[in-house]
């Protein structure tokens, strides 16, 4: 009797252990390393599919259009029994995508990835940019420029740091399917600026999320945030190279890099005096405030309908969404500030955040 029930358990673990092995071997997804020129086309090139089944695939959702992929980041392949699947996962949004090729039927379409998150922490010491003491301890241009985030309201240049400065931060690390796939925010951050250690905490809110320490809430300037998430791509430089005209012209403002379709905010209350299309600006609007200031913002993909010349807007009104319309070559908001008749450097006058996270953030202050 004990040898017959030692057999059963023993096919029974048997048959356990094969069906797992097969399931293990169903789902044995791989990571693909992002190449230099890579796009969705090419990926899907790469891994057979035809130029119709490419149209097919771009056709599903207008966010494989607009996928956006950088070298940091990791697309995975499963093949088995005549299928092929991908997850591709844009490097700029939570977006991702599975690809699935069975025999002739293709399917793509956006999914919520179960990602598992792990985060590590970096150590090291400014020597020359800020950019190229990041970079050889953690090899992401969104990380090190994540970073660099956090402390642009607070450094006049990045270039002025005492040489040999310390910092440190943490940032999130995102495996699906066990494998590494991108990385994600950071987290909390530290730098020596001017002899002072200045610490930041990275706050989420429903729409986005904000860099944050409490001396953030005293600071005494007038305007908010005109967007949720601050990532800055471009800040106001009197005398830039243009990125399509390639001649020396002054950038007036401070382009924020998001997603189509984000909200823009209006950063002050005021006057709606102007808005429209032009070649440069694209889609935009300028807003009037006390004393003849004036806020532009341009590039936009659709502006609010309610928007009509001499509209009042509140602070933290949504007043259009994002885009990339006029001279642009990659979605960002372009915000600008006349005072007096003179353009100045938005980065001086406006908050580290937007005024509808006002509240939230002067609540953890009073709990700390």
């Amino acid at each position: 009797m004990n040898q017959h029930l030692a057999r059963i358990i023993c096919a029974i673990i048997l048959v356990i252990t094969s069906y797992q092995s097969v399931q293990a071997a169903a789902n044995n997804f791989t990571a693909q390393q992002i190449r230099t020129g890579d796009n969705l086309l090419g990926i899907l090139k790469r891994h057979g599919f035809s130029t119709r089944e490419r149209e097919q695939v771009l056709g599903s959702d207008v966010g494989l259009r607009r996928l956006f992929l950088t070298l940091d980041t990791r697309y995975l392949v499963r093949r088995s029994s005549g299928e092929t699947e991908l997850r591709v996962f844009d490097s700029q949004t939570s977006d991702a995508f599975r690809i699935i090729k069975r025999g002739k039927t293709i399917q793509a379409f956006k999914y919520d990835p179960k990602y598992k998150i792990t985060s590590m922490r970096i150590d090291g010491k400014v020597h020359g940019s800020v950019l190229g003491s990041i970079l050889p301890k953690i090899n992401s241009n969104w990380v090190a420029t994540r970073f660099m985030d956090a402390y642009v309201f607070d450094v006049k240049s990045f270039r002025s740091l005492r040489r040999g400065a310390p910092f440190w931060f943490t940032v999130e690390k995102k495996y699906e399917e066990g494998q590494f796939v991108k990385y994600g925010e950071i987290l909390q951050t530290s730098l020596e600026i001017d002899g002072e250690v200045v610490r930041k905490k990275f706050m989420r809110s429903k729409d986005g999320g904000v860099f944050f320490n409490d001396q953030d809430l005293l600071e005494k300037r007038v305007f908010f945030s005109p967007v949720n998430y601050i990532k800055i791509a471009s800040k106001f430089q009197p005398n830039r190279l243009h990125p399509i005209t390639r001649r020396r012209v002054p950038h007036l403002g401070v382009d924020f890099e998001l997603p189509i379709g984000d909200p823009v905010l209006a950063a002050k209350k005021g006057v709606v005096v102007r808005y429209g299309n032009n070649r440069a600006a694209g889609n935009y609007i300028v807003l009037r405030h006390p004393n003849g200031v004036e806020s532009s913002y341009n590039h936009l993909y659709k502006i609010d309908r309610r928007i009509r010349e001499g509209l009042a807007v509140n602070t933290g009104d949504k007043i259009a969404e994002v885009g990339c319309t006029g001279y642009c070559t990659r979605a960002h908001l372009h915000f600008a500030l006349k005072i007096k008749g003179r353009m100045v450097d938005p980065l001086k006058y406006i908050k580290p955040y937007p005024q509808n996270m006002h509240s939230m953030l002067a609540s953890q202050v009073a709990r700390n």
